[in-house]
């Protein structure tokens, strides 16, 4: 869970700066998330990604907000701008072929997360690979203590979710948020 320093507004600006430019990220990313599993693939990486799937992102949020229920944490609601970051890093963990919270290009979750323009007092990230369902890695998160208290932690509000696949592997990422 990361908390902004009060002296970072510059550094962040700097970063920000040399990030968006080339960012990269297809338009289907940015828009709003249609209804239904709408999958492309990237014939040039061999990847299939789920965009902004609603069904598993819902599903994820059902199965989280039933874990924060048993412990009297609120309820998250999805948010556009989390589901972005977290699909850009589930698409390029399939595309890298490696599970990690820092992106093939050096990116951090704040600097993901800072990139859609979502203004944050709190945020948090957990990734997983190889699980098929949204229900087999709820399970792996829970069963991890860190993963587990990001999905309990009651001082998130807003939940984005990513899934991609690549090589044969289901990449995953759920970004937590409060905003400001």
């Amino acid at each position: 869970m990361l908390r902004p320093r009060p002296n970072s507004a510059v550094l962040l600006a700097a970063i920000l700066a040399g990030l968006l430019p080339g960012l990269g990220m297809p338009a289907a990313i940015h828009a709003a998330i249609p209804q239904g599993i709408a999958q492309t693939s990237d014939t040039t990486s061999g990847v299939t990604i789920a965009q902004a799937d609603v069904t598993i992102a819902q599903e994820l949020l059902r199965l989280v907000n039933a874990e924060r229920q048993r412990v009297n944490a609120p309820p998250l609601v999805l948010n556009e701008k989390l589901t972005a970051a977290a699909q850009r890093h589930a698409q390029d963990m399939a595309t890298s072929r490696r599970m990690s919270h820092t992106g093939s290009d050096g990116s951090t979750m704040r600097s993901r997360i800072d990139a859609t323009g979502y203004r944050w007092s709190t945020i948090g990230e957990n990734v997983a690979m190889g699980q098929p369902t949204a229900a087999a890695v709820m399970s792996a998160w829970m069963n991890s203590p860190g993963h587990r208290q990001n999905i309990l932690n009651p001082a998130f509000t807003e939940l984005g979710v990513g899934q991609a696949t690549g090589s044969g592997r289901i990449y995953w990422t759920q970004v937590f948020g409060r905003p400001l």
